[in-house]
């Protein structure tokens, strides 16, 4: 199950665009709402912890529905197409301030928002489930995120470094209008990229042919996954600390380090490229120590580079991207090897249980991101709420202090001791070889024999003697 260049490019395509919804939301969703939008720190806290962790829950029934989906498409790429535009409609309206009362821009705020994670997540896993179906070889899925992972971050450059830009350029002085027409373009090029995704991507592997679950027994045997449930943990502890320094990055660029736009733009722009180099190099990393060592020792560097923020000044503007710079590579290593362990633990699944249920394995997953979006934002808004956070005023000194610590020592403290709770996983690469080599044959032996050139059909479809 080789894939070529343009199908592991296009496929990759589908992320660029997804991370145009993403990034924001990652970072900068409650800057707009606190700054732009005009509603409290506390209250986006409150709506993000709420809307991400409950919209976790409605991600195991997408994932179970496109499971269940079958097209002359496949399974998980018509979502592609019937929810890009959609999606497109709801980001706009999610980064629209409407003229109303302030109570009228809560609840915009409650039911644009909701919408767009419900519809970002319904296109979302499907896709992500698409690598787990286009090829069972390690090193093919490990090169395929890779090119999901470092595509992905060219659409995080590109929404990073010019959201700020193009406010100030599209709004002619109403940061408001600049951040709606600054959404729009970013949502049409986000439905080009998920058409290009859709028709240069192909679904190969395919559940066993007499395969018929219920709900009830996809999710017993999902949580009877003892590997998927170690990774299921981690997702909700990464994600949840990667939204706290994520959150916590434009805070502190802006209001600890007084970085105007333009500089702001260099630090994304500059971060996405170290992240794709990170991404890219993952293959030689595995090569090197394998999935789980180098996964393991990705999250300890990331935690490594973080902790210097805390102490860094402002005028020190060299180590905040050295530090910057060296995390973020790592961060690319550690964010392509999830994914692809995440395939390994739905091959278990299929191995152990003899069912394949690519769809909940990597919507559950999503649910522990969503998870630990939820977790993260919520802390955030919280965090610097207490601290005395004021928008778009000078900081008092315990304001900063609180920024610095959402930059480096919390998430550097808690990545460092999810890595040593990783070390409980369990698929290393002998155990992924034998599933694979097993899996194969089973797959073999229920594939439909075809009759060869000049051998007549009934020759194919008799009955095979009685002591075959």
């Amino acid at each position: 199950m080789k894939l070529s260049f343009l199908e592991k490019f296009g496929y990759g395509l589908g992320d660029t665009a997804s991370n145009f919804v993403w990034a924001l939301m990652m970072n900068f969703i409650i800057f707009y709402y606190t700054d732009i939008f005009g509603i409290t720190a506390a209250a986006a806290g409150t709506m993000l912890l709420f809307a991400r962790s409950t919209d976790g829950v409605v991600d195991f029934f997408i994932g179970a529905l496109a499971d269940r989906t079958k097209s002359k498409w496949g399974r998980f790429r018509p979502y592609l197409v019937w929810l890009c535009v959609p999606l497109a409609v709801v980001f706009v309206l999610a980064f629209t301030t409407p003229n109303i009362s302030p109570a009228g821009k809560l609840v915009w705020a409650w039911v644009t928002y909701n919408l767009l994670i419900l519809l970002y997540s319904a296109i979302n896993i499907p896709y992500g489930a698409l690598s787990g179906v286009m090829t069972d070889d390690p090193l093919e899925r490990t090169t395929l995120n890779s090119y999901r992972m470092a595509l992905a971050q060219v659409g995080g450059i590109i929404a990073n470094s010019s959201f700020i830009v193009l406010i100030v350029k599209f709004g002619s002085g109403s940061q408001q209008l600049g951040a709606q027409r600054t959404v729009m373009l970013f949502s049409a090029i986000a439905v080009v990229l998920f058409l290009i995704s859709f028709f240069t991507t192909k679904e190969r592997i395919h559940p066993p042919p007499a395969q018929k679950t219920k709900l009830a027994e996809d999710l017993k045997t999902l949580f009877l996954n003892r590997h998927w449930v170690v990774l299921f943990v981690t997702g909700v502890v990464n994600m949840t600390l990667a939204v706290v320094r994520g959150t916590g990055t434009i805070y502190y660029l802006k209001s600890y380090l007084h970085w105007d736009g333009d500089r702001i733009g260099v630090f994304f722009l500059m971060s996405g490229s170290a992240m794709i180099f990170g991404a890219m190099m993952t293959r030689f990393a595995v090569n090197a120590v394998g999935r789980k060592a180098a996964f393991i020792a990705s999250m300890a560097l990331v935690a490594l580079t973080a902790l210097p923020f805390f102490w860094i000044q402002p005028h020190q503007t060299a180590l905040v991207f050295l530090f910057q710079m060296l995390g973020m590579i790592f961060s690319g290593i550690n964010a392509t090897l999830f994914w692809t362990l995440v395939a390994d633990t739905a091959d278990f699944q299929e191995w152990k249980f003899k069912t394949r249920t690519t769809g909940v394995v990597f919507s559950a997953t999503t649910c522990a991101q969503k998870a630990g979006m939820g977790v993260g934002a919520g802390f955030v808004g919280f965090l610097i709420a207490n601290f005395g956070y004021v928008p778009n005023a000078e900081q008092t000194a315990k304001a900063l202090d609180g920024i610095r610590l959402l930059n480096s020592l919390i998430p550097a403290t808690g990545l460092l001791v999810l890595a040593a709770f990783f070390s409980i996983y369990g698929l290393n690469e002998h155990i992924c070889s034998t599933m694979r080599e097993e899996l194969t044959r089973r797959r073999e032996e229920t594939m439909p024999v075809s009759p060869q050139p000049g051998e007549p059909l009934a020759a194919v479809c008799a009955e095979p003697p009685e002591n075959a």
